[in-house]
């Protein structure tokens, strides 16, 4: 007979014990930045301050567009040079989070910013021969033809960090460690 109160069924397991903290596959300190994921994230934040001085350096002839890219750029360059001194300094260690998944998560979202960027910046680039008209008797281009040379840079650079942060989201989904 049991006592009292007590119950017949075992207690219920501690969840904790079935699932493992997350493994961190990439590495801390410098060696982060002999993986393909620090790199393109070296990279992001070497290009995204092109991009972000270029942009700076014109006149913006359309706002709404160069707006957001300029956002894109410095939004992305900040959190990269957090997320990589997560890494550079070791405190990956410390932070219990999947950091395999919040490094694909993380390329995945840069990609998808940074390709709007790459679209806007691109479609006004291609307005360069369109005239603005001031009044009826005067024209001058959207884009001077310097302002349409450092923005076909800006146009390249971009796709840098976007063909760059796309292949970075294939190799790390494909291996994954979870």
């Amino acid at each position: 007979m049991l006592p009292r109160g007590a119950s017949s069924m075992p207690p219920p397991p501690n969840p904790a014990a079935y699932f493992p903290p997350p493994r961190v596959t990439l590495p801390s300190g410098l060696e982060i930045l002999r993986t393909y994921s620090g790199a393109v994230i070296f990279l992001e934040i070497l290009f995204g301050t092109i991009v972000w001085i270029l942009v700076a350096s014109t006149r913006v002839p359309l706002p709404l567009l160069q707006g957001w890219v300029m956002f894109v750029a410095v939004t992305a360059w900040f959190l990269s040079i957090v997320f990589l001194c997560v890494f550079l300094f070791g405190y990956a260690n410390r932070i219990g989070v999947n950091w395999n998944q919040t490094d694909f998560l993380f390329h995945g979202a840069t990609f998808v910013f940074y390709f709007g960027a790459f679209l806007l910046q691109a479609a006004t680039t291609s307005l360069h021969h369109l005239p603005r008209k001031f009044n009826s008797t005067t024209q001058e281009k959207i884009l001077a033809d310097h302002e349409y040379n450092i923005s076909i840079a800006a146009s390249v650079c971009i796709s840098y960090i976007v063909s760059g942060e796309q292949k970075s989201v294939v190799a790390n989904h494909s291996t994954w460690k979870i």
